[in-house]
């Protein structure tokens, strides 16, 4: 566990890189130099694809472009003749040619199409047939389609696709996920950028694209959904977006881009088609220039946003009373507001009924805390720089070095309510890659900056001003004996409580925007001192290697055979403000696997694929995953496919080392060494025993009690209440602790089965249905226990009266793994199809739903809504510069719930729509759109930010 100067990532991977470019040099080439015109017009085509179908995939073409006189070189290797060279361009026909030799100069004449190519259409095909006959299922958008979306930015774009769940957490964070138990801080889902795990290392998760491809940079999203731990890693359960970069050999030239949006982020206005009070503004550029032809390349890109932030502004109760209660009064003590921090945890107080109440004598008390926008301000700003060199060997090697750099100041949801400031992770590859093999390594490290916990902010304020301890024994007293529970008073015990009272001793609660506020909350928020600040300090890093090749030697038997194998080495570095580590104890945590993957084809209309992963964690044994499929045409564009899974995630760096003190509450990792230090077998409780005796010992008060008002003091006062309690103990002492649990974590395990349908009919027409049914085990969650001061196993009594204040008492949050086999299923349809005249319809509907939940109340809640629905209808070419798009979402109500909080996300529904105008000879385009144009008061994780209405502009210069 101690830490170990070494980069094994980069230590491979460098090594083997040193081993093949000591191959790939030295092999007899020819350069085939050549032009392409236009066949109608013996114009010059600038700028046209120069491919080798056989050396290219659906994800990489293998080639070069003509430049701007339409001239081209291409290098060969002449023991690769004869071959296929194709020959591609905007606006025109593709065209294949057979070479057999090397000709001095090509003229390649290209036709010209009737339906152009511009930036509205990219691709004349409406699926891939890669695609279209996968085994597992493949969500894709290209370049035209992005475009087109209406989103104001990329990754708003996969909102569309069948199946996916997105939490937004900020106008700058969307957390992406599939197939259930969504949450912002999604962990069995992962993000990718040209090969690149994008999760930030000290998180465990992907912050969007904080760190990643600006806009002008990105040629393809592909979302796979479900168990794909074969070739990208243990530990995606629910999918992973991969997010592929534009070449700068085939896409160069400077490209500019500004955007500009306004949006609502004041109290919501319903009326329709509402125009914001705030404004976001973001500029891009790239610029990729091929310094030798078709051997060395780079590209550059930039861009800034910054603006208002979506605000998280609930303030709904979700303690005891009506949820319209957001404010404590005579008959609702126990007020706990969505968005509001210091008032979470509620002591449980047996007291004579207020004169006029209509509340029972028991009830729970809160203190009084404050709202998010009170903590924080809402300014957000997104800064992101990256670069790439790509040096081509020969047509089939190319090596690539890339940095990746992002910055971003927003508001997030983890298990608290996080404010990012001036947060930094940046990214660095190596990588080589050709026909048969790629090597990578790379390296991710982050910087919290001057972020700070805002639910830890208001619990602070709260506590410096009066503990717990001192207020709730106040707040009895006064109730009890004070006189102040005749009709109208009964607030004042709340007033005289929030005092410095009695004496010096204390401060008065301190109020938003006094002085005396700010210069406390600045201490806070600055300082890293335990039980007093909330600043965060995350220095972590992780380093990668990737390698994988494709056999040919078993050509004859198999379609494709390929092996791979990763490393991870994590460095966690916190100070112990987040993790077990410190000067004593520098942890850190290495992960190896490896892999093969198979394809056979069995007949013209039948392929099977199988494939095996093994993994090795060092605080875990081996362990293994399995995929089988099954894939058969029926006929022509037809596709059956089956397949039958079996994968594993093992707990990440959080959920292995986390131990963060957050005021009153205590977030743990499951490992033994961490959750040992703390004593919990027989010295906690479960909080699900407290929330059962408190039920208890209420329901035997208020049957005593008589509930006539001249008498029921002297009711009150005569109950033997130590009695009662006493009655209630068997509920405490079966929720003890015992010594059995918290043994370690375990790696969570899925079996998932999933069967499908695809056809392509006349390259128009695409449907898609498809079922899947997942069983979990050993699931990863949540146990909530209570640890009062006195062990329950010494005395009961006392133990159970400072495990209801909390004041006396701590609640822990321990990472642990589910008793119980949790049963998941699916069914998703799709129907897209394009008509003669160009006009797009797609709709896809999802259904998904817990077949069979776990009783352990660590399971977290499936937290996806079991009815989805999305509508598209566009047009990419009306007329010769306008396009248009309209989407229409749905969401099903549904329960949320996580370690932050948990509520109801009510059923909403989106509009959103966007037209394009075209300026051809400028090569440029206008844009506008807007997104929730209903102006639909909605929120997609319960807890966040709160998403209003909001449209925008945006110009787009092409020099491609």
């Amino acid at each position: 566990m101690y830490k170990r100067s070494n980069l094994r990532a980069f230590i491979l991977s460098l090594g083997l890189l040193v081993l093949i470019l000591g191959q790939v040099f030295g092999q007899t080439t020819q350069a085939l130099k050549g032009r392409i015109i236009s066949k109608g017009t013996r114009k010059v085509i600038p700028y046209a694809s120069v491919s080798i179908p056989s050396l290219s995939t659906k994800k990489r073409k293998v080639g070069v472009s003509s430049d701007q006189n339409g001239e081209f070189q291409l290098v060969l290797t002449l023991d690769l003749l004869p071959i296929e060279i194709e020959f591609s361009a905007i606006g025109y026909k593709s065209k294949r040619v057979n070479l057999t030799k090397i000709v001095d100069f090509l003229i390649m004449e290209l036709e010209e199409q009737v339906f152009e190519l511009d930036e509205f259409v990219l691709s004349s095909k409406k699926i891939e047939e890669e695609e279209l006959k996968s085994p597992i299922q493949i969500e894709k958008l290209e370049l035209a389609a992005i475009r087109n979306t209406a989103s104001f930015n990329f990754t708003d774009a996969v909102m569309n696709m069948k199946g996916v769940d997105v939490a937004t957490q900020s106008i700058i964070i969307n957390t992406v996920n599939a197939r259930g138990f969504n949450s912002s801080t999604n962990q069995r889902f992962k993000q990718f950028t040209d090969g690149m795990d994008s999760q930030a290392p000290g998180l465990g998760f992907s912050l969007g694209n904080v760190v990643g491809a600006t806009t002008l940079d990105v040629e393809s999203l592909e979302l796979i959904p479900g168990p794909t731990t074969a070739r990208f890693g243990q530990g995606i359960f629910n999918g992973v977006l991969d997010v592929r970069t534009k070449s700068p050999f085939e896409y160069e030239g400077l490209s500019l881009e500004a955007k500009g949006a306004s949006i609502r982020t004041e109290q919501f206005d319903p009326k329709f088609f509402t125009f914001g009070n705030s404004f976001i503004q973001e500029l891009s550029a790239r610029y990729a220039k091929a310094v030798i032809k078709d051997k060395v390349a780079f590209k550059v890109n930039a861009s800034r946003l910054e603006g208002e932030d979506f605000r998280a502004r609930n303030f709904t109760n979700i303690g005891p009373g009506f949820p319209w209660e957001t404010e404590h009064y005579i008959d609702n003590q126990g007020v706990n507001g969505v968005n509001v921090y210091g008032d979470d945890r509620a002591a449980f107080l047996i007291l004579p009924r207020a004169a006029g109440s209509d509340r029972d004598s028991v009830f729970a008390v809160t203190r009084s805390g404050y709202q998010e926008g009170d903590l924080v301000d809402y300014n957000a700003e997104s800064v992101k720089l990256n670069g790439a060199l790509h040096v081509k060997l020969n047509p089939e090697t190319e090596v690539i070095l890339a940095g990746f750099y992002g910055k971003a100041s927003t508001m997030i949801t983890t298990n608290d309510r996080i404010a990012l400031r001036d947060f930094e992770i940046s990214q660095y590859k190596a990588e080589i890659k050709g026909k048969n093999f790629m090597v990578r390594g790379y390296t991710v490290g982050q910087n919290s900056g001057d972020s700070f916990n805002v639910g830890l902010l208001g619990e602070t304020l709260v506590q410096t001003a009066k503990p717990d301890d001192f207020w709730f024994n106040q707040f009895g007293n006064l109730w009890k004996f004070g006189g102040l529970r005749v009709a109208g008073r009964g607030d004042a015990v709340r007033a005289i409580a929030n005092t410095g009272a009695p004496g010096n001793q204390f401060d008065s609660r301190y109020e938003p925007g006094t002085p005396v506020f700010d210069s406390l909350r600045t201490a806070i928020i600055t300082s890293q001192q335990p039980g007093f600040g909330a600043a965060i300090y995350d220095r972590s890093r992780a380093y990668y290697g990737d390698a994988e090749f494709k056999i040919n030697k078993w050509d004859d038997f198999f379609k494709d055979l390929i092996v791979g194998a990763n490393v991870r080495q994590y460095d966690p570095q916190s100070n112990g403000t987040i993790f077990a580590d410190s000067e004593d104890n520098d942890i850190t945590n290495y992960e190896y696997g490896f892999y093969t993957e198979a394809t056979k084809k069995m007949s013209d209309k039948v392929e099977l694929s199988a494939s095996i992963r093994v993994d090795k964690n060092e605080n875990f044994n081996f362990v293994s995953s399995q995929r089988f499929s099954f894939v058969k045409e029926y006929k022509k564009n037809n596709f059956f496919r089956a397949s039958i899974q079996r994968g594993l995630r093992l707990p990440n760096i959080q959920e292995q080392f986390l131990d963060q003190n957050l005021g009153e509450t205590r977030l743990i990792g499951g490992l033994r060494q961490v959750v040992d230090p703390y004593d919990l077998p027989n010295n906690a409780i479960f909080q699900r025993s407290i929330e059962e005796f408190n039920q208890a010992v209420a329901d035997d008060v208020n049957d005593k009690l008589v509930l006539n008002e001249q008498i029921i003091d002297e009711r009150f006062f005569q109950i033997d209440l130590p009695a009662i309690r006493r009655d209630n103990h068997d509920i405490i002492e079966s929720g003890i602790v015992d010594a059995s649990r918290f043994n370690g974590i375990k790696p969570e395990r899925v079996t998932s089965i999933e069967i499908g349908y695809r056809s392509l009919v006349e390259d128009k027409r695409v449907f898609e249905i498809l079922y899947y049914r997942n069983y979990y085990n050993n699931f990863i969650g949540n146990t909530r226990v209570i640890k009062p001061r006195t062990s329950p196993s010494t005395d009961i009594t006392l133990a159970t009266e400072q495990a209801l204040n909390p004041g006396q008492s701590e609640l822990f949050f321990i990472t642990d793994n589910s008793d119980g086999l949790i049963v998941t299923e699916g069914l998703e349809m799709m129907y897209d199809v394009t008509s003669d005249g160009g006009t797009n319809f797609g709709v896809n509907v999802t259904y998904a739903n817990i077949s069979q939940d776990s009783d352990d109340p660590l399971t977290p809640n499936f937290n996806t809504p079991p009815f989805k629905l999305n509508f598209t209808v566009g047009h990419r070419k009306l007329g010769r510069h306008l396009a248009a798009q309209l989407s229409w979402r749905f969401r099903s109500e549904f329960e949320w719930e996580s370690p932050f909080l948990d509520g109801t996300i009510p059923d909403y529904h989106t509009l959103d729509f966007q037209i394009t105008y075209k300026l051809p000879d400028l090569n440029s385009a206008f844009r506008i759109g807007g997104n929730n144009v209903l102006n639909r008061e909605q929120f997609n994780n319960f807890g966040g930010a709160e998403i209003s209405s909001y449209y925008y502009i945006s110009f787009t210069f092409n020099n491609l």
